[in-house]
């Protein structure tokens, strides 16, 4: 029997079959992949400067309070001000102000997007650039105002309208089923009637909050520190009213603050928040702190604590905190005696050190965030997987340094107290903060740097639940419509999934106008504001609309002629419909060229400014190294000269030596003459004495002679032997008894002879002295 046999399938099948497969597994695992890695948005919003009752919620704490500055914004975020009250917010180099009585909300902020939502109120917006004014968007209850391009825009809403006021630039509004382009100079306003949009031209309000944000515009054009940061780098506006830069050999341009204290150490006068999707965020208390603690790193020089920004990026990206933390389950302070309670503490990163990220990132993410500091980075992998081992083995440098660390109890953290007061001492060659209780297994080391702070995330109480959070504490998304999607009546107000409370100020100006509202209900009327009384009176008759724009459609609400049917009136309003949809097509078809050309000129522009940006990285690293080499040279000169100085020093010092010498043994010499001299009139004195001895003795001896009586001749007789043969003796001859005052005489002459002569050995010492 023939065995049988099966046919083998077709090779050419076969491959197909497995292509197919794994490209549907690496679909499959690319987006498993990207969905972990939902990176945080590169860019956020900061509250700058307020006055007057500012507002702010935020949907982590699910209620008004009170705002600060530094606060960072993000999506689902609202400001409101009170009467007589202004608040700025910055985006980068975008500004937006609000006037009094205001309500903004933040419904996106991300690396291609600022979606703004004016609920009521008065805003100024600022857009500096071309490519943050084709991101820049703005909703109210009337439509969607989008910017072409860079220029000073004003938008207001009240009374169920909208106005947009054009300083410089362009602005497209479009509401349902049209859109009208205003230009510089012209203000228009917007309102809804039987969901079609209309609209009517005046002139530019020029009040107290337009003069306001003219001043405000003109000081920020003097700022100098767009030389050394991007003005895209959100809060790098105050730099130059609060400290000044300088250029160090080792890390290029620096900052210094101006009027911190003594002990003053970054990320210590502040306190701590939590901001999704971040996490723990510092918010500072100083004027200018919010770019030197979300970019950059901190160092100290000559004992001074400098930022250094790093590398000049385009646009950096935002960070929380860029600190290291120290802290864990073993770490904790004496709170009371016998009780202990768990402790986080924290540092600056020092340049060149990597961030690493607290919560889930990319590995895109971990350059982009580092680029200014660190442009190699050997362990991203690590950093991604793993951040625990990417820092345990780190030797920071800010660490080491006194007073460079904070400690404070958790406690501080959770509950968004202020850090200053409650800061501990800190050893870090002990990893200890105050009393410290740690297992006798465990070492010191071993849980000093850590990759996160051991505090945990807020917990969902029920206010936050019923604003829409989910268990796990993520924030509801807000839904609107997205790039330039037409504009609906079902789009217009965004759907956040979030149940927001009226402002403080509002919900009271609320609850007094209910009041009169019923009032006035019973009295058969309503009231209303000056504006909707004017529109009210002009829809009484025909609108009048300027003409349509090339590709814009006029906004009027078509109106019924005398005697018209209402099957013409149908067609009428059909025609116009399919004329107005036409122009729709037409104008986003021209949008879409334009954004076509716009996306080519903004990425010419941006090879130009990388370019540019690589000419000044070399024109930095060149100065720097100028710099380094002048540096040098001084110090070499510097070096010479101190050589010069400490030769000229020491000939100067040999000769004083020498002419001390000369003068001691000159000093020597006249001492051996001065010793000579005295022994010399000592023993003149001594041979006067002696002669004058002498004369007194010889001068007894007359004396006594002269008063002796010799003995009688024969008493000498009897009492001389007589000699039998004597020899002859020779008289004795007795001298000549001086004279009465011969001996004066010649005792005055020797003692003036005596006197004569030390006059003239005094005057010979003395001419010896002066030779």
């Amino acid at each position: 029997m023939n065995p049988t046999t099966s046919p083998l399938p077709d090779r050419s099948s076969f491959l197909k079959t497995w292509r197919l497969a794994a490209s549907l597994l690496v679909f499959l695992c690319t987006a498993f992949t990207t969905a972990a890695w939902a990176d945080p948005p590169g860019r956020v919003g900061r509250l700058g400067d307020m006055n007057g009752q500012v507002w702010f919620f935020s949907p982590d704490a699910g209620e008004w309070v009170s705002a600060v500055r530094n606060r960072p914004l993000t999506d689902g975020d609202r400001v409101s001000t009170d009467d007589g009250a202004r608040a700025e917010v910055r985006i980068g180099s975008s500004t937006v102000r609000l006037d009094s009585g205001t309500e903004l909300e933040v419904l996106r902020i991300d690396d291609d997007h600022i979606s703004l939502q004016l609920h009521s109120g008065s805003i100024a917006t600022r857009l500096r650039s071309g490519e943050s004014a084709r991101e820049f968007e703005l909703r109210t209850g009337e439509g969607r105002f989008t910017t072409p391009r860079a220029g000073r825009y004003r938008f207001d809403r009240a009374d169920e309208a909208s106005h947009v006021t054009v300083l410089s630039g362009s602005a497209l509004f479009e509401g349902p089923g049209s859109a009208l382009t205003v230009n510089t100079g012209q203000r228009a306003e917007f309102w809804l009637e039987n969901n079609a949009a209309q609209y009517s031209i005046t002139d530019p309000v020029r009040d107290a909050f337009a003069s306001w944000s003219a001043d405000q515009d003109r000081r920020d054009d003097r700022s100098a520190s767009a030389r050394y940061v991007s003005p895209e780098m959100t809060g790098a506006e105050d730099l130059d009213r609060y400290g000044r830069w300088e250029q160090e050999p080792e890390y290029g341009a620096v900052w210094i603050p101006r009027a911190v204290p003594v002990d003053w150490a970054p990320y210590r006068a502040g306190h701590w928040a939590w901001v999704s999707p971040w996490g723990w965020t510092w918010i500072d208390d100083q004027p200018w702190g919010f770019a030197p603690f979300h970019y950059g790193r901190w160092v100290t020089v000559r004992d001074r604590w400098c930022w250094v920004p790093g590398t000049y990026v385009r646009r950096p990206v935002y960070a929380p905190a860029l600190v290291g933390w120290v802290g864990g389950p073993h770490l904790s302070v004496s709170i009371s005696i016998g009780n202990t309670a768990p402790a986080v503490g924290w540092f600056p990163l020092a340049p060149r050190e990597v961030y690493v990220p607290a919560y889930r990132v990319s590995p895109t993410y971990v350059r982009q965030v580092n680029v200014t500091q660190v442009t190699n980075i050997t362990n991203i992998t690590t950093i991604v997987n793993n951040p625990q081992q990417a820092v345990v083995n780190v030797d920071y440098r800010n660490r080491h340094l006194p007073h460079a660390v904070t400690v404070v109890p958790q406690t501080v953290m959770v509950n968004r107290q202020p850090v200053g007061p409650a800061v501990l001492p800190w050893h870090h060659d002990r990893a200890i903060a105050g009393p410290v209780t740690l297992p006798a297994n465990l070492q010191p080391q071993q849980q000093q740097v850590v990759a996160a702070p051991p505090v945990p995330a807020p917990k969902v109480d029920e206010t936050r639940r019923r604003h829409g959070f989910s268990p796990d504490g993520q924030r509801p998304a807000i839904t609107a419509a997205a790039g330039q999607a037409p504009v609906t009546a079902a789009n217009l107000a965004p759907q956040s999934g979030i149940n927001i409370p009226l402002p403080p100020n509002r919900a009271n100006a609320q609850g007094a106008q209910g009041a009169r509202g019923a009032d006035a209900e019973q009295r058969g009327r309503f009231e209303r504001g000056p504006d909707r009384g004017r529109r009210d009176g002009r829809d009484d008759g025909r609108v009048q609309t300027l003409p349509a724009q090339a590709g814009k459609p006029a906004l009027a609400m078509p109106t019924t002629q005398p005697g018209q049917q209402p099957a013409d009136l149908a067609r009428q309003q059909e025609a116009q419909r399919q004329q107005q949809e036409a122009a729709m097509r037409a104008e986003q078809q021209r949008v879409m060229e334009g954004k076509r050309q716009q996306d080519a000129q903004r990425q010419q522009q941006d090879a130009q400014r990388a370019q540019e940006a690589q000419r000044q990285q070399q024109e930095a690293a060149m100065r720097t190294e100028q710099q380094r080499l002048m540096e040098g040279k001084r110090q070499q000169d510097a070096q010479r000269q101190q050589q010069e100085a400490l030769r000229a020093q020491e000939a100067q010092r040999q000769q004083e030596a020498s002419m001390r010498a000369e003068q001691q043994r000159q000093m020597e010499a006249r001492r051996q003459q001065e010793a000579q001299r005295q022994q010399q009139e000592a023993a003149a004195r001594a041979e006067q004495q002696r002669q004058a001895e002498v004369r007194r003795q010889h001068e007894l001896q007359q004396e006594q002679r002269g008063r002796a009586v010799p003995p009688p001749p024969q008493a000498q007789q009897q009492a001389q032997p007589q000699p039998q043969a004597a020899k002859p003796q020779p008289q004795e001859q007795k001298p000549a008894k001086p004279e009465p005052g011969q001996n004066a005489q010649e005792r005055q002459q020797a003692k003036e002879e005596r006197e004569r002569e030390q006059r003239g050995h005094q005057r010979g010492e003395r001419r010896e002295n002066n030779n």
